[in-house]
C-alpha cells in the first residue's frame, strides 16, 4: 500500500451515536475543502460501512474478529493503515477515570505506531479526566508528549491535563467543540419527520424534544418503567403536557441498526410511552436517523431537555433552549458557559426541583433564545478554528 501524504484515518466514527457522527462529518467536509483528493478513513462495524460510504468516508471493518486469521488481518489491515494516515482523534469522552487506564494506554500504543512511521497525530476538542491513578496520568501524559496537537473542550479538562505537563505546554490547547459546526438537515426535514407520527406543531402550544441516554439509565437504581430516570422523566413530560399544554417528542441520540440485538436509546423512549398516558400529545420518532435529520428535529422543537451532551449542542447550536440531567463535568461546563447553569440537574435532585426549573425556562423562551445565539457564534469560530490549526498543520507536511 503506498503511503499518501493526503490520506487521513479518524478515529472515535460511530453512526450509532449521533454526537460523533456530527463531529466526524463536520471535519470530514473541512478537510475535503483544504485537500479536494483526500482520503478520509473510519473504522466501524461491518452493518455502518454504507453509512460511510454514503457520506464520502472509507470503512475499515471493526468488527470483533472470531479467529486467530482474522485477529491476524485485522491487526494487518489497521497497521497498513497507521502507516499511510495522518490520525485524527475524535472520540467526545474517553480518556478519564470512567473509561479506565486500560484504554489510555491501548491508544498510546497505536499513537506510538502512528509516530514510528513518521504521522501526525491530532486530538480534536474533547472532554478529559479526573485522572485518579498514577498510571492513568502517565498514559495520558504520554499521549499528550506523543501527539502533535491535543484540545480540551471545556476548563475543567484542560486544568487537568496542564497539570500533568510543563507550564505552557504548546500541545495542550483550548477549543470548543466541532460539533457546534455541524451542519442539519433543512428545518423542513423536522418537521415533516415529526408531523408523520400524527403530530401537529401547533403555534399556541409550546414543543418539546426529550432525548434520554442510556449510559444515565444505566447508573440508576431499578429497571424498565421502575427505573429512577425513566420515573423522572415521565414526570416531566406529564408537568409538561397539563402545567404548559406541550407536545413532546421523544427521539433517541444513541441509534443503532440492530437496535433489537444492542439496546439503544430509544428503549427508554418506549419504557416512557409505556408509563405514561396513551391520550397525552407525546410521540416517539422511533427510527434510525443520520444526525442531519435529528438536528433537525431538535430544531423544531421550542425546547429541549436532554442527557445526550451532543443532544445539548444540536438544541443550543439553533438558539433552543436546553435543561440537562447530567452525570460528568462536562454538562456543568456547557451550561456555566451559556450562564444557565439553574437550567442543570442531577438525580439527587427532587423532581420538584426539575419542574421549577421548566417553569423557569418557558416563562423566558424568547429571551433565553436572544441569549444563546450569539454565544453560538464564538463556540462555533472556536471549533472551527481547532479544525483550521489542524489543517494548516497537516498542509505544512504535505508541502513539505
Amino acid at each position: 500500500m503506498k503511503r499518501k501524504k493526503n490520506a487521513i484515518f479518524i478515529a472515535g466514527c460511530a453512526f450509532t451515536n449521533k454526537g460523533p457522527e456530527a463531529m466526524v462529518l463536520t471535519v470530514a467536509d473541512s478537510l475535503r475543502q483544504r485537500f479536494p483528493d483526500v482520503e478520509v478513513f473510519v473504522r466501524v462495524p461491518s452493518l455502518y460501512s454504507n453509512e460511510a460510504r454514503a457520506n464520502r468516508l472509507i470503512p475499515i471493518n471493526s468488527d470483533l474478529p472470531t479467529s486467530v486469521i482474522s485477529r491476524l488481518m485485522s491487526k494487518l489491515r489497521m497497521a497498513r493503515i497507521y502507516y499511510k494516515t495522518t490520525f485524527i482523534d475524535l472520540g467526545g469522552y474517553q480518556f478519564g477515570d470512567p473509561w479506565g487506564e486500560e484504554h489510555a494506554w491501548g491508544r498510546l500504543k497505536r499513537i506510538r505506531y502512528c509516530n514510528k512511521f513518521g504521522n501526525l497525530v491530532f486530538h480534536m476538542p474533547q472532554t478529559w479526566g479526573p485522572f485518579s491513578s498514577a498510571s492513568m496520568g502517565e498514559a495520558v501524559r504520554s499521549i499528550i508528549n506523543t501527539s502533535q496537537m491535543v484540545y480540551a473542550r471545556d476548563k475543567t479538562s484542560l486544568a487537568m491535563l496542564q497539570e500533568l505537563v510543563e507550564e505552557g505546554n504548546p500541545k495542550v490547547r483550548f477549543a470548543h467543540d466541532v460539533a457546534w459546526n455541524f451542519q442539519g438537515a433543512d428545518l423542513a426535514v423536522g418537521r415533516q419527520l415529526i408531523e408523520e407520527t400524527g403530530l401537529s406543531l401547533e403555534r399556541n402550544s409550546i414543543s418539546v424534544c426529550v432525548t434520554p441516554n442510556l449510559r444515565v439509565y444505566e447508573r440508576s437504581e431499578g429497571n424498565g418503567e421502575d427505573n429512577k430516570y425513566i420515573k423522572i422523566l415521565g414526570e416531566v413530560i406529564r408537568y409538561l403536557c397539563s402545567a404548559h399544554n406541550a407536545r413532546v417528542i421523544l427521539i433517541g441520540h444513541e441509534l443503532r441498526l440492530n437496535n433489537s440485538e444492542i439496546q439503544d436509546d430509544r428503549i427508554l423512549c418506549n419504557y416512557l410511552l409505556k408509563s405514561l398516558d396513551n391520550s397525552l400529545p407525546v410521540v416517539h420518532i422511533d427510527r434510525f436517523l443520520p444526525a442531519v435529520q435529528v438536528k433537525s428535529i431538535i430544531g423544531n422543537c421550542d425546547m429541549a431537555i436532554s442527557s445526550r451532551y451532543h443532544a445539548l449542542i444540536a438544541a443550543l447550536s439553533q438558539g433552543v433552549p436546553a435543561l440537562a440531567i447530567g452525570w460528568a463535568h462536562k454538562y456543568d461546563e456547557l451550561f456555566s458557559e451559556f450562564n444557565i447553569s439553574s437550567n442543570l440537574f442531577s438525580l439527587s435532585q427532587t423532581t420538584e426541583e426539575i419542574l421549577k426549573g421548566i417553569d423557569a425556562t418557558i416563562k423566558q423562551l424568547p429571551k433565553l433564545r436572544e441569549l444563546i445565539l450569539p454565544k453560538v457564534e464564538l463556540m462555533k469560530k472556536s471549533g472551527q478554528h481547532a479544525i483550521d490549526e489542524v489543517l494548516s498543520r497537516i498542509e505544512k507536511t504535505i508541502q513539505d
